[in-house]
């Protein structure tokens, strides 16, 4: 039987073309090698020249091109399972099969250092929750998708305490039809994500500062807020905060109240901390 002609192209940068951002992998010992990038190649595929986001890598007179770019072009489904450390390559036969894996093959990451902030992209500003990870940079799955990035096809990683699913930069500078930045129309200490309403907003961000810090039984607490989304219920957020160098996330409610001048304002309520590092994780 003949292999698919995206396999006969690609076989080769699957089995190798992979490991040379780190070096080989053997009985859990890393050899380093010396191998070159060559951004003067040319890459044609199905007689379209494409511009390859990692450029080929020539190693011992032998080319390895980045198998997870070429399938795309090619219409394979490229996937990753970390677990066993392996790479599943399948021709997409029928419309309804899946551009992209289960859950199964996320990378798993942690909250390492979390912050917010409004990134203009393509004329408009958009609220985007960051995590960096030793040397990479991961988005906010939801907060990329809101800004019209398409992640078909983009390996994906999972949080390990929260289970949000996260897009690293590496990945999405294949995706992206600009460079996001930071925004300095919006200038605020506390970002929140999904509520337009001026007097929520405010009665949010009461609440945080009036939090920020206070003793307990002759113990400091000093909060730093992360973000707000805004759940699906009116009125009801996610707060994502650390607290004493440690995660916690919690539950805020609005109530809407009427003062003696006949103006409306809201109360916040929260449910309890929950400590979300300590959490166990199905």
């Amino acid at each position: 039987m003949s292999m698919p002609k995206w396999s006969k192209i690609t076989i080769l940068g699957t089995l190798m073309g992979t490991c040379f951002t780190a070096g080989i992998y053997a009985q859990d010992l890393i050899q380093r090698v010396d191998a070159y990038l060559r951004d003067d190649f040319n890459v044609v595929v199905d007689g379209k020249q494409v511009k390859l986001a990692n450029p080929p890598l020539i190693y011992n007179n032998t080319s390895y091109l980045p198998v997870k770019e070429l399938g795309t072009y090619l219409g394979a489904v490229v996937n990753w399972k970390e677990s066993n450390k392996t790479i599943y390559m399948n021709s997409r036969i029928h419309p309804e099969q899946p551009a992209e894996g289960t859950d199964t093959i996320y990378t798993e990451i942690v909250l390492q250092y979390p912050y917010a902030q409004h990134m203009d992209y393509l004329g408009a500003t958009y609220p985007v929750l960051i995590n960096m990870v030793g040397d990479q940079t991961y988005y906010r799955l939801k907060d990329i998708e809101r800004m019209g990035i398409s992640t078909e096809g983009l390996r994906k990683a999972k949080e390990k305490y929260t289970e949000e699913i996260y897009v690293s930069e590496a990945e999405l500078k294949t995706k992206w039809k600009d460079i996001p930045q930071a925004s300095y129309v919006i200038n605020e200490p506390l970002v929140i994500n999904g509520e337009k309403d001026e007097s929520k907003r405010e009665a949010l961000k009461k609440y945080v500062a009036d939090f920020r810090y206070y003793v307990l039984d002759n113990k400091a607490f000093a909060s730093v807020p992360i973000i707000i989304d805004a759940l699906p219920e009116e009125n009801t957020y996610t707060y994502l905060f650390t607290e004493n160098r440690h995660y916690y996330r919690t539950t805020l409610k609005l109530t809407k109240t009427v003062q003696f001048t006949d103006s409306a304002f809201y109360v916040v309520g929260s449910s309890s901390k929950e400590d979300i590092e300590v959490i166990t994780v199905k």
